[in-house]
């Protein structure tokens, strides 16, 4: 294996850890939203409060949206080939972010009610899906272990992607499909929006 090789997939697993531990993160922020409203209800000055719950946001929806999209980079073939990612769970994580993050951009998930439910639960299932994958495939116990021997954990291992060249391409197919089904909700909601705000501007310059 060449050295360009080598750091290529040492780059891409470190990604793909990276994005799972965003995704983790993201968790935490989200089911942490009480503790940043009562800092929030302690703060006097109305720019400390501005300032406290935009960083809440920027953090809790920033670590989503690049859980999102570092696990779009690592839905391919070539890449599941190279590098271990804990297949079906980290593909159908990815999905599940997607869908809390389509949740966040056209519905009103800010405020306590059942879009924010929702889009929560959306971010749990991601990120269990994520934990799972990485506990317990791609990080299963090595050799020095005598419960790697065992069915279960053998079985678990032959779930790496670049161990199931079979299981991922499979993975990859239902990943891809689910994705499209997403893309092309957010599409078509987001025209309707556009749509939406002509007509209203049309109405508006005529009256």
């Amino acid at each position: 294996m060449s050295t360009y090789k080598a750091l290529e997939i040492w780059t891409a697993q470190t990604l793909c850890d990276v994005g799972i531990l965003l995704s983790i993160l993201s968790f935490l922020l989200h089911i942490g939203r009480p503790y940043f409203e009562r800092i929030l209800g302690r703060l006097t000055l109305r720019v400390a409060a501005d300032l406290w719950w935009l960083v809440y946001i920027v953090l809790r929806d920033g670590t989503l949206l690049l859980a999102v999209l570092i696990g779009f980079l690592h839905l391919n073939l070539d890449l599941m080939a190279d590098i271990k990612i804990g297949i079906p769970f980290v593909p159908l994580g990815t999905v599940a972010l997607s869908m809390a993050l389509v949740l966040k951009v056209f519905r009103n998930a800010e405020d306590v009610n059942r879009s924010f439910r929702l889009s929560t639960y959306w971010v749990v299932f991601g990120a269990l899906l994520n934990t799972i994958g990485y506990v317990l495939v791609m990080e299963s116990p090595g050799r020095e272990y005598a419960a790697a021997g065992t069915a279960f954990w053998q079985l678990l291992r032959s779930w790496r992607s670049n161990l199931n060249p079979e299981l991922a391409t499979i993975t990859f197919y239902i990943t891809f499909l689910l994705l499209f089904v997403v893309g092309a909700y957010a599409t078509t909601k987001a025209l309707r929006l556009y749509g939406r705000a002509i007509t209203e501007g049309a109405k508006n310059v005529q009256t």
